[in-house]
């Protein structure tokens, strides 16, 4: 009798499991797709995010710094003592006491950069003496004699202006040249940077020597329309950036109508009455980040106007604060 072998045949998948199969696969992948999605959506988000909040502080410490410092003069508030002013070209304001100056929306400031200024943005201007300062060392005897410092710690070059002061009287002039020799500094004050070489008197040993500017802070577009906060240095007639990002700036004075050191009212700049009496300033930046990271466009309310005009998917923050003019208070 013949016997059949016994045969193992292996069979493979039928169309139905190998749909069934490809289908789990697809909603596998398509739930890895999802979750990668998602994280990158919300890495992308907390990284601008982030920026912002850097980029924010850095531009409100900066102005608030400057803020505190406005006015500072050494030993007394360019307020108490006005300088005489001997240097060319001195810093453009309707007196020099005037350390604190806010143009509403803008109106007012003339622009001296090709930066142009977002408009319905507020400009100000800060001026104050810069640095640690440095003590008469020399050259006493005349009141046109070069100022001799034992050194230079604020780096001061030929054509800044410095101020120099005792409490009692203050002169603001430019520097023609500033030159280091057998540990002393030289620092000369000649007519071709000044209107007289002559200061108002001669200085002694009680004397300060500080670096003098005046900075102004606008909000300002480069070229790829790309809006940040700039610094404008008068000593050094040229414009920096200083955070990007920085979309709008609102600021409101506070005056100080009792004599008690206490804010009574928050104006803008053109409702204020004394501005003697300003002794603070409330600062308000509007962030945008540099990306569209948002999945639609939002709309955000900044000083009561709606912030997002353009409707784009920019995340967008605000940034409010309070710094006090200590010179004043």
């Amino acid at each position: 009798m013949t016997r059949l072998a016994n045969h193992n045949f292996q069979a493979g998948l039928s169309l139905v499991e190998f749909m069934v199969a490809m289908a789990i696969q697809m909603i596998l992948l398509a739930g890895m797709v999802y979750v990668y999605g998602g994280s990158r959506a919300m890495f992308t988000v907390n990284q601008e995010l982030s920026r912002v909040q850097e980029n924010g502080r850095y531009a409100t410490d900066m102005l608030l710094y400057d803020i505190r410092m406005a006015g500072f003069a050494g030993c007394r508030n360019i307020g108490d003592i006005e300088p005489n002013i001997i240097a060319n070209s001195p810093p453009v304001f309707s007196v020099l006491t005037d350390s604190l100056t806010v143009f509403e929306n803008g109106a007012g400031w003339t622009n001296p950069t090709a930066i142009a200024r977002v408009a319905g943005s507020d400009v100000i201007t800060l001026q104050s003496t810069q640095g640690a300062g440095m003590q008469l060392t020399g050259n006493m005897a005349a009141d046109n004699a070069n100022i001799q410092v034992a050194s230079n710690p604020d780096g001061l070059e030929a054509n800044d202006l410095v101020l120099i002061s005792d409490c009692s009287k203050a002169d603001l002039f430019r520097a023609t040249g500033v030159s280091e020799s057998s540990g002393t500094v030289t620092i000369t004050h000649a007519n071709s940077t000044n209107i007289s070489n002559r200061l108002s008197k001669a200085y002694q040993s009680d004397a300060q020597i500080m670096s003098f500017d005046a900075h102004t802070y606008f909000i300002g577009t480069d070229s790829n329309g790309e809006t940040g906060f700039y610094q404008y240095s008068f000593n050094n007639s040229s414009a920096v950036l200083l955070a990007q990002g920085v979309e709008d700036m609102q600021l409101m004075l506070a005056e100080d109508l009792g004599g008690d050191g206490e804010p009574d009212t928050y104006v803008n700049a053109t409702a204020v009455t004394d501005w003697e009496a300003v002794i603070g300033v409330r600062v308000g930046l509007l962030m945008r980040s540099a990306d569209r990271a948002a999945t639609e466009a939002r709309n955000y309310s900044f000083d009561g106007s709606e912030a997002n005009t353009s409707s784009d998917q920019r995340l967008r923050k605000a940034f409010w604060s309070y710094a006090a003019l200590r010179n004043r208070i």
